[in-house]
């Protein structure tokens, strides 16, 4: 009975703690997005911009072009329509989580639209010129649409692994993956580096709120079942 209550309160406490972490991150994205939509509206230079961006030519490369033009691809609306198709078919075959499914598509379609007003709000140009130059920049779809996608596989993967190690493996290649996945971005000179970190702070934003909705659906289908 006592190990049993330990093992409770271990598990309330991580619980809390990841709360906290979430909202941190939620606040910390929030204030960033705020700071760079505001500088992008007055027409302001963000100094780390062109610094990223010299750095970037500096180690430019036609095997880093092929590699990083992979995870552009991946990013884009075919590939993530592609990855999307497969991740439902999967949680479906595996799960019959339809929460997770809907959270999916709907979260995917509305994260897209709002990517696309902001972009028309703001009006920024990319900073290329030439095929894909047509849309705008601020924020990058690839890192906000990107993020908040891939960041809901990578929720859903861990709900669903109970290994530590396992657990451990998808965290670390998550990150690293939507890490490239905006840094492709950049380097590909498609976007300017805050266009990314903005994205990413927007995506992450959605990816919580998408999270809560969720949680909040598991709880009442956990309550359903147990009347």
């Amino acid at each position: 009975m006592q190990a049993e209550y330990g093992i409770g309160r271990e598990s309330l406490m991580k619980k809390r703690k990841r709360k906290w972490v979430r909202l941190a991150l939620f606040i910390l994205c929030g204030a960033f997005f705020l700071w760079s939509f505001q500088q992008i509206t007055l027409q302001n230079t963000i100094g780390f911009d062109e610094v990223i961006r010299n750095v970037v030519k500096g180690l430019e490369a036609e095997l880093a072009v092929s590699f990083f033009l992979l995870f552009t691809m991946l990013g884009d609306k075919n590939g993530v329509i592609l990855i999307m198709l497969l991740s439902i078919g999967l949680i479906w075959w595996i799960k019959r989580d339809y929460a997770a499914m809907g959270v999916i598509v709907g979260g995917v379609i509305l994260v897209n639209e709002l990517n696309k007003w902001l972009k028309n709000l703001t009006g920024r140009e990319r900073p290329m010129t030439g095929p894909g130059a047509e849309s705008l920049s601020f924020p990058s779809g690839h890192a906000m649409v990107g993020l908040f996608f891939y960041g809901l596989l990578i929720y859903f993967a861990l709900s669903y692994t109970k290994s530590n190690t396992k657990r451990f493996l998808i965290s670390i290649f998550g990150v690293v993956f939507i890490a490239l996945l905006g840094s492709s971005r950049v380097y590909l000179n498609y976007h300017y580096p805050s266009d990314v970190l903005a994205g990413y702070a927007a995506g992450y934003i959605c990816l919580i709120m998408a999270v809560l909705l969720y949680e909040w659906m598991q709880t009442k289908i956990t309550k359903r079942k147990a009347v």
